[in-house]
């Protein structure tokens, strides 16, 4: 299992909709739901979301974000990176159990 720090920049906050934004929160759920999300955050000037997850691979992680409604609806862009990941407190350790 590979980490990736995922970075949802916000390009266009003017496109955001309650519609839009009920559509992101279901289709961000499923990766909640499956475990594969450590947490995500928004930045406190709403600029930014920063969401680090669990996947196989880099290209599994950029479909699943290149299909995310506020992507295709051009209000955000999403920067990936993987992370090598060396330390982590011991209460995450079932999250992180690849990792070790």
């Amino acid at each position: 299992m590979k980490y990736f720090l995922v970075e949802g920049i916000v390009t266009h906050p003017e496109k955001m909709t309650d519609s839009l934004m009920q559509a992101h929160q279901a289709y961000t759920e499923t990766l909640m739901k499956a475990g594969q999300v450590l947490f995500s955050s928004l930045k406190s000037d709403m600029s930014a979301s920063v969401t680090v997850v669990k996947a196989e691979t880099l290209q599994a992680v950029q479909t699943f974000y290149h299909q995310e409604p506020f992507y295709i609806n051009d209000v955000l862009t999403y920067s990936i990176t993987e992370l090598a990941v060396h330390y982590h407190a011991s209460d995450t350790k079932h999250w992180f159990q690849a990792a070790d």
